[in-house]
């Protein structure tokens, strides 16, 4: 099943394209209406001033959509953003799949959204919220700034958003689906920054905020979950869509 970041990339990506293509194939057409202008004219009773002027203008047009096409040719900044949260988040499934225990990803949630990456284990349950943010992050209760270092060392302010908040909501959402299906089972929520290079100052965060490298130190706990408990969650989540 794809996740949010990768069906979001696939839509900006066609889009992108179709733009593309509409603009080219109005350039071929506004080329190909002011050649017929201009070798057709005497038969439409044009001055040849008058077709070479209605012909430029037509040219000046194709050309205008050709640049227009080639500017559709490269990622927006946009698609930039949701390829590098798919890159995280397929890294971060290499790290996961390595470890004991049932995984799910892109797991929907009833009242909408849904989960990076799910680990039921004899740990726990752990719902990751995946983020391939580089620089400097630094989060204090849900207040998170990011500060991004330029080529030529200069620092300035970065997009960052509330992923602490975010994976406590889907926690949350699940915790309380699990309950209303008689589980009484604490769903721990975790940021993972996916960018082994971003330095994190996780100060006083609101929940545990890790690097991939760090996940198996991080599941180093005691034991709270039985088989069978975690069969029981593992089936009430594949459920989860139909309830």
């Amino acid at each position: 099943m794809k996740n949010y970041p990768e069906k979001q990339l696939k839509k900006i990506k066609r889009k992108r394209r179709m733009k593309a293509f509409y603009f080219a194939s109005g350039g071929v057409l506004s080329a190909i209406i002011g050649i017929i202008v201009i070798y057709y004219s005497p038969r439409f009773q044009l001055s040849f001033i008058s077709s070479l002027l209605g012909a430029a203008v037509l040219f000046i047009i194709s050309a205008i959509l050709f640049m227009l096409m080639s500017r559709n040719f490269h990622p927006t900044k946009e698609e930039k953003i949701f390829s590098k949260g798919v890159e995280g988040e397929k890294e971060f499934r290499k790290h996961l799949d390595k470890l004991a225990g049932y995984k799910g990803y892109s797991v929907p949630l009833p009242h909408g959204g849904d989960i990076d990456a799910l680990l039921i284990c004899k740990k726990g349950v752990f719902a990751f919220e995946v983020k391939n943010y580089s620089g400097i992050l630094t989060c204090e209760g849900d207040t998170w700034r990011r500060t991004k270092i330029g080529r030529g060392g200069g620092r300035y302010e970065g997009h960052v958003g509330n992923p602490s908040e975010e994976a406590k909501r889907h926690a949350r959402d699940l915790e309380n689906y699990l309950l209303r299906r008689g589980l009484k089972v604490k769903v721990k929520p975790v940021v993972v920054i996916a960018n082994s290079d971003a330095e994190i100052h996780r100060g006083s965060c609101s929940v545990p905020v890790i690097k991939m490298e760090e996940l198996r130190n991080f599941l180093r706990r005691e034991d709270i979950l039985t088989k069978k408990e975690m069969k029981r969650v593992k089936n009430a989540i594949k459920n989860m869509s139909h309830a």
